[in-house]
């Protein structure tokens, strides 16, 4: 009876440091595999001479449905971050794996300092103008989806078109809104930056019109004369990009998906001098032997130069 005690008491021992010891093991995390994600935010111009500055509150921003964690609040001056500047906005691991969704959430009443507004637009006045956002300001970015790999970095960008995404009011109160919410979604356009390049160049201008002139880049053989038409605040909405050609003759477009593009430049002048911008019409475009302004080719991480001349407005 002794040695049965004794050994069923060991037996019992044994079995308890067992469950100790499976417990610790269950107790314990393994990291998950995981990568860094960062997010940049740049701009495409506003066709608006009256506009000098707009800024946008980011109250949050999700991948997947969740908040990526150690985000700020943050207010960025969106027309300051063009022809590549950008404004880093997020920052973090995320597990290695694939995420197919990417929301950014603006707060159209509060800034990141808790003044009013959130979203806003400042003329060349100074007085300012507020942008309300429809809904609850969470706005799913189009074709989002991207893979972290474990110990890799994902550098994205978001490019906010504010030509797309804020369109003139109807009224004296409501000079400048926010686009709908499906409008206002499609004017955010997301990236890999490693999967983009950079198409620039110079212009001459021997057209004698001396109105503010808009680059625009379609993808090669998608644009139709019809974009040109219509409302002002309806038409080049399926551009890729857009750009302003600077004062010295220079004209940049950053983070193109690599792909081949055709180039569009149109006039805006003010002719009823309010400030308001109005499509007076589109160039012919010349551009040197062996430089095809219909087919550019843009391949990633690369810099394409395509000089061109401005000749005949269209009517």
């Amino acid at each position: 009876m002794t040695f049965n005690y004794l050994t069923l008491r060991s037996l019992a021992l044994l079995l308890l440091v067992s469950v100790c010891f499976a417990c610790e093991d269950d107790d314990s995390t393994t990291p998950s595999a995981s990568g860094s994600f960062t997010l940049e935010i740049t701009d495409a111009p506003i066709d608006d001479a009256d506009v000098s500055a707009v800024f946008v509150t980011i109250a949050d921003v999700k991948v997947d449905g969740a908040s990526i964690e150690g985000f700020s609040r943050t207010t960025v001056e969106l027309s300051a971050l063009q022809n590549g500047v950008t404004e880093l906005i997020a920052s973090a691991d995320l597990e290695a794996r694939t995420y197919n969704t990417i929301e950014v959430v603006l707060d159209d009443a509060q800034d990141a300092s808790g003044n009013a507004p959130g979203c806003y637009v400042r003329r060349t006045d100074g007085t300012t103008v507020a942008l309300d956002v429809d809904g609850d300001g969470s706005l799913t970015v189009s074709d989002a989806s991207f893979t972290v790999n474990q110990g890799a970095t994902v550098a994205a960008v978001i490019d906010f078109d504010l030509r797309k995404a804020i369109q003139r009011g109807e009224s004296a109160t409501e000079p400048y809104r926010f686009a709908a919410e499906a409008r206002l979604e499609s004017s955010l356009r997301f990236v890999e930056k490693e999967l983009t390049g950079t198409l620039q160049g110079t212009v001459s201008n021997a057209s004698g019109e001396d109105g503010e002139v808009v680059i625009y880049a379609y993808a090669a053989g998608t644009y139709q004369a019809s974009e040109a038409e219509g409302e002002e605040n309806e038409t080049f909405l399926n551009a890729v990009s857009s750009t302003r050609l600077t004062a010295g003759g220079s004209y940049t477009l950053a983070f193109l998906e690599s792909g081949s593009y055709e180039l569009v430049a149109v006039s805006y002048q003010d002719e009823d001098n309010d400030g308001e911008l109005e499509l007076a019409g589109q160039f012919e475009l010349n551009a040197a032997l062996g430089i095809n302004l219909g087919g550019l080719s843009v391949d990633a991480t690369s810099l394409t130069t395509a000089n061109f001349t401005l000749s005949t407005l269209l009517p």
